[in-house]
C-alpha cells in the first residue's frame, strides 16, 4: 500500500499509525534535520518507502524504511565492513529444546520499535534521507 492509499483508505488509523512512528524517530533520535543546501555537493540522498500492516488485533502499524540499496558500495560505504547479526533454523531448534527440557515457559511480546545504534563515522559514513512523506510538514526544506 502506497501512502496516498493509506491515507484515504482509514486516513484515522493510518494517521495515527504514521504519527506514532514519527513520534518513535524523534524519541530515539534517528535522525538529525539538515537543510538542503547544507547537503555536501555529491554526497548521496537516500529515499525511503512505508511499510504498512495490519495486525492480528486490528492494530495499525506504519514503519518507514530507508532504501539502503540505493547506496554504492566503496563510494557511499565500506562493505568490508559490514555485518549484522542473523540466527539459522538450527540454533532455534536448539534454543526452543533446551528451552522445552529445562521446562522454561515461553512468552511473545510484541515490540513497537526496535532501533540499532551504529557508530558511523561522521566524515566517511555520514547519511542523507529525503525527508519521508507525510513527515514534510514536521520539516520543510529538510533532509
Amino acid at each position: 500500500m502506497k501512502y496516498e492509499e493509506a491515507m484515504t483508505a482509514d486516513e484515522k488509523g493510518w494517521t495515527k499509525a504514521v504519527e506514532e512512528e514519527h513520534q518513535r524517530m524523534v524519541g530515539n533520535n534517528v535522525w538529525r534535520p539538515v537543510k538542503l543546501n547544507n547537503v555536501p555537493k555529491g554526497a548521496k540522498i537516500l529515499t525511503s518507502t512505508w511499510a504498512y500492516k495490519l495486525k492480528s488485533n486490528g492494530r495499525k502499524r506504519a514503519r518507514i524504511n530507508g532504501r539502503g540499496y540505493e547506496q554504492v558500495d566503496g563510494l557511499h560505504y565500506d562493505g568490508s565492513s559490514i555485518h549484522s547479526p542473523v540466527t539459522n533454523e538450527t540454533s532455534v531448534r536448539i534454543v526452543m529444546t533446551l528451552a522445552l527440557m529445562a521446562g522454561w515457559v515461553g512468552r511473545i511480546n510484541d515490540v513497537k520499535g526496535a532501533f540499532l545504534k551504529g557508530n558511523l563515522d561522521k566524515d566517511k559514513e555520514r547519511m542523507y534521507m529525503k525527508v519521508p512523506q507525510g513527515f514534510e510538514k514536521f520539516y520543510p526544506l529538510r533532509v
